[in-house]
């Protein structure tokens, strides 16, 4: 009997969306170091340095940024929930870290942090985030409109699986930008359409330019059904104005567009 020695998927067979596919950060820079530093590892001294500081990623922690003990403590007695029946636990974690842990694996289903859980996320955390959005902003927030993901890039994608049918839809993004959005509307079929943050402005949002952008992919035969607005800015980081926002709000409104609000660089 012979057998297919042809390889099943190859550079030439995979989805053609997926060889254009450019997420800078893991681009040929980072490949480049990545070489270098496995270089300085088997030949040290090879190099005028003794080490490589990667600045492609916002990774502060990798950098020696301390962690928010909260979550982590809480983190580790809602994996381990054995640790809250020991009595050296008082000594290691914090009261409030232990009671928020006791409650999270109340709610969770089999009270097991490894079991499946509703596809939204777990209820008492959405019903958690939904108390405090409205605490914060003052608009009223249902726990049943909240989705949780593993990190922002998992909301990412699902937001452009959803909005984007096709490549005549688009979705404004803004320049300079986090390159996951752009490589995620090529990977899902859509078409970015960039707009220029105001450097002179200290890399502002002018309205004028969104709405120039807009009116160009239009004229284009463009659908543009999304906005994405990142703020503090990444990487830019500027933080718009309570003045614009409401202006981008607005505009948004307008348009009959579903504004992307990326806020993860607040914390």
């Amino acid at each position: 009997m012979s057998y297919n020695k042809t390889a099943s998927i190859t550079a030439e067979t995979i989805n053609p969306k997926v060889k254009i596919f450019d997420y800078e950060p893991c681009g040929e820079i980072a490949r480049h170091a990545e070489r270098l530093e496995q270089e300085m590892e088997k030949s040290p001294g090879s190099r005028p340095f003794p080490e490589i500081t990667y600045c492609n990623l916002g990774n502060p922690q990798a950098l020696g940024q301390r962690p928010i003990t909260f979550f982590r403590e809480v983190l580790s007695l809602c994996d381990n929930p054995a640790l809250l029946r020991r009595d050296e636990t008082r000594m290691l974690f914090s009261p409030c870290a232990i009671n928020r842990a006791r409650k999270i694996i109340e709610s969770m289903p089999g009270r097991n942090s490894g079991a499946y859980t509703n596809s939204q996320g777990i209820r008492s955390l959405r019903e958690a985030v939904a108390s405090g959005i409205a605490a914060r902003d003052g608009f009223p927030s249902r726990p049943e409109d909240i989705f949780l993901t593993d990190g922002a890039s998992s909301a990412i994608n699902l937001s452009m699986q959803i909005l984007i049918r096709s490549q005549e839809d688009g979705v404004l993004c803004p320049l300079p930008e986090y390159p996951l959005y752009s490589a995620s509307i090529i990977l899902h079929g859509g078409t970015m359409v960039p707009y220029n943050l105001s450097e002179d402005g200290d890399w502002g949002l002018e309205i004028f330019e969104v709405k120039r952008c807009l009116e160009e992919a239009r004229i284009a035969g463009l659908t543009v059904r999304a906005m994405v607005i990142i703020n503090p800015g990444n990487p830019t980081g500027q933080v718009l104005s309570v003045t614009n926002q409401e202006e981008i709000v607005e505009f948004c409104r307008k348009e009959g567009l579903v504004m992307l609000a990326d806020e993860v660089c607040t914390w």
